[in-house]
């Protein structure tokens, strides 16, 4: 399918790991081979020994290595592919059933008659809740066309559908309470127990809602008074013609008996991996197992057959793909890195604006690093396999605690999704609701300051406490 002129200019995400594997095959004939020594310590972890530093024979990558570097990449990443595949065949089939659009419809048809801030609560905590726990952020685009029109109705604008979406994407993407994109991916690195320090990042989730439902809160009351100061004033007829018409007046169509107990079904498999990732420490394995139980246990408990829930399995699956992809694109730069033995010589450069500084401005430099590396990055496993071994020892070196430097790395990569536009899913999002790139920044980047200036706040605190 050709694209416009317009839809051409956004890269690929492809493309920018692919040229990134490239400068990295390059650095390996430039940068001296370098390698800590590292010891296993009394609590069972793998730690630098700062003083240990020393230059190897170098072992540069060739042309050879740079094709043979995505299949390793693969096989190193299988595992964190795996959970991410199976993420979206669930939901696939939720979607493919009509149960999620029903949810969604059914929820704010109820809470239509009641106070902006009730109904924006209430869905900002439920899309947060939802992305803390699976990190699929790509359903905001779905999201997106049920709110808006909600809130057209409600004699809002369009950026107040959208940010409703998004303001509680970010806060629950961030905070990832269980993610297996980002914190599941570097708590595994770092080597913590899986989705430990939950209670931190609930912290961080309900200052993130709080104060994006408050800057929202605002917008929205100024809008509705005086809709020409209105970010989205420009298009607001537009919106309301392509929105309004497609909505009917009839009731929404309810569900058979049979899908709400499938719903009921995925939920509460989905709350036993919640108490699975809490208290029973799960992992990748046990991750997938309860996607795929959601996924063909609600097919089959919704009364459809296992050919047509194959089906949706597979448009799910098809959705997430450039997700699932990217993460082994990703550990091929990191292949490439560890082959030719200069992933340590990088650590030992980045350790000068690490170490020789208090722990709780390290932690913090950190955070601020994430943030610059997911402009060129723009995926949050992507970026945890590329950074956390490096961002690891790192954290040793500057006496930061291995949780602290998680918590830099995935707020860091969380809040700055929302900002880049080299981010796919927030570009995508923002052409379904019908506005560019210009009218979300006009919006989003005073509480981004606040969510910036907040996270560094939140991650010199952990560093404080000593979060472990």
């Amino acid at each position: 399918m050709f694209k416009s002129k317009k839809e051409k200019k956004i890269n690929h995400p492809f493309w920018g790991l692919i040229i990134m594997v490239i400068l990295t095959v390059i650095a390996t004939w430039i940068l001296p081979a370098g390698e800590y020594n590292r010891i296993v310590s009394d609590t069972g972890r793998t730690i630098v020994d700062p003083d240990s530093y020393h230059l190897v024979a170098k072992n540069p990558a060739g042309i050879a290595d740079f094709f043979k570097s995505f299949h390793y990449g693969y096989l190193k990443a299988s595992g964190v592919m795996a959970v991410v595949t199976f993420i979206g065949g669930a939901f696939g089939v939720l979607k493919g059933l009509g149960i999620l659009d029903a949810v969604v419809k059914k929820l704010t048809q109820k809470m239509a008659n009641k106070s902006f801030i009730m109904l924006s609560g209430v869905i900002m905590t439920t899309i947060a809740i939802h992305h803390s726990f699976t990190g699929m952020r790509e359903l905001d685009v779905v999201f997106v066309a049920l709110i808006i029109p909600v809130c057209l109705k409600m004699g809002y604008d369009s950026m107040t559908g959208v940010a409703v979406v998004f303001l509680g994407s970010l806060a629950g993407f961030a905070a990832a309470l269980a993610n297996p994109f980002f914190t599941g991916i570097a708590h595994q690195i770092a080597e913590l127990e899986m989705y430990s320090g939950m209670w931190y990042r609930g912290i961080v989730l309900v200052f993130l809602l709080i104060s994006g439902l408050i800057y929202l809160s605002y917008y929205a009351h100024k809008v509705k008074k005086y809709p020409e100061k209105s970010i989205t004033y420009d298009i607001e007829a537009v919106n309301k013609q392509r929105f309004l018409s497609e909505e009917t007046e009839e009731k929404v169509e309810e569900l058979s008996t049979r899908k709400k107990l499938g719903g009921v079904t995925f939920l509460a498999i989905f709350i036993y991996m919640v108490y699975g990732c809490m208290k029973l420490k799960f992992g990748y394995a046990q991750l997938s197992g309860c996607f795929v139980a959601m996924t063909f246990l609600t097919g089959l408990v919704s009364g459809i057959s296992l050919n047509e829930t194959c089906y949706l399995m597979t448009d799910g699956i098809k959705d997430i793909l450039i997700a699932v992809l990217i993460i082994f694109f990703a550990r091929s730069i990191l292949v490439i890195m560890e082959n030719a033995k200069i992933v340590d010589t990088v650590i030992h450069f980045l350790s000068q604006f690490v170490v020789g500084t208090s722990s709780t401005i390290s932690a913090m430099v950190l955070f601020i690093l994430q943030c610059f590396i997911n402009f060129f990055i723009p995926s949050g496993s992507g970026q945890a396999v590329i950074t956390m071994p490096i961002v690891t020892p790192l954290a040793d070196l500057g006496n930061v605690t291995r949780q602290t430097a998680c918590l830099a790395s995935q707020l860091g990569d969380g809040i700055t999704n929302y900002l880049y536009p080299t981010n796919g899913t927030l570009m995508a999002a923002l052409a379904v609701g019908g506005l560019t790139y210009t009218h979300w920044f006009k919006f989003i980047w005073r509480m981004f300051i606040v969510w910036a200036v907040g996270c560094a706040l939140m991650v010199g605190l952990a560093q404080i406490i000593q979060l472990a």
